[in-house]
């Protein structure tokens, strides 16, 4: 069966850009499978754009070590490694430790307003079916990525969302596992305290409370992680 086309990237000054965007995003979901084989034509040609902007996002792809050169023409995702990932789980959560304390310096009341509405949302979620832990899964991370934009720091935000470039799916899935409704309850408690300490712009207890919390997180992550990994199981599945 033949491959369906991704969706056209807009006709634009910066195609390279959009290119690594999509192409990020397409490596960090899994759609394109860690050790999968691709090419700059091929990318090129499921984008709808000539190589040179999708050339330009591969280098930066690469240097984020999101994809691998094989030889001239042929690239292959990453497959990370336990180890790899151990490395950026404890990377992210310093890093976003050190973001809730600049979002306590500096996020707008209106960025606050809606980090406290996410928040609450994700508390609301009704437990249950799949679809349920699914909403509040997002939610949760959502959480997350508002409180690091709200840090105001391009490079900080760049270096989180390469930090969290293969833990996000894993996380979603260590969060739907059987035995994880204790470590979410108790990370939707942290979160509350987290918000609390980002209005009353206490940076130095959201940072100290996120780095708790990101301990507690990134443990229960790690050990489903290495569970998967001794079961021999495909770590993107």
């Amino acid at each position: 069966m033949a491959e369906q086309p991704w969706a056209p990237l807009r006709t634009g000054p910066s195609l390279a850009d959009q290119a690594y965007v999509v192409l990020r995003d397409l490596v960090t979901s899994g759609a394109l499978a860690p050790a999968e084989r691709v090419t700059e034509r091929g990318l090129a040609e499921r984008l709808g754009v000539s190589p040179t902007p999708v050339r330009e996002a591969i280098s930066r792809l690469i240097h984020e070590r999101l994809l691998v050169r094989v030889d001239g023409r042929t690239l292959r995702v990453t497959d990370p490694s336990v180890r790899r990932l151990r490395e950026m789980s404890l990377i992210q959560g310093a890093l976003r430790s050190v973001a809730a304390r600049l979002a306590a310096e500096h996020a707008t009341d209106s960025e606050l307003a809606d980090i406290v509405r996410v928040h609450r949302a994700s508390r609301m979620v009704p437990p249950g079916n799949k679809r349920s832990a699914n909403a509040a899964a997002q939610a949760r991370h959502e959480f997350h990525e508002m409180i690091v934009l709200a840090s105001h720091s391009p490079s900080l935000i760049d270096m989180v969302a390469t930090a969290e470039a293969f833990g996000r799916v894993l996380r979603l899935r260590a969060q739907r596992a059987a035995g994880a409704a204790e470590t979410i309850q108790r990370a939707v408690d942290d979160h509350e305290g987290i918000v609390q300490a980002l209005i009353d712009r206490d940076g130095e207890r959201a940072e100290l409370l996120m780095r708790d919390h990101e301990r507690l997180v990134g443990e229960r992550y790690l050990a489903f992680t290495e569970d998967l990994r001794s079961q021999g199981a495909d770590l993107q599945e």
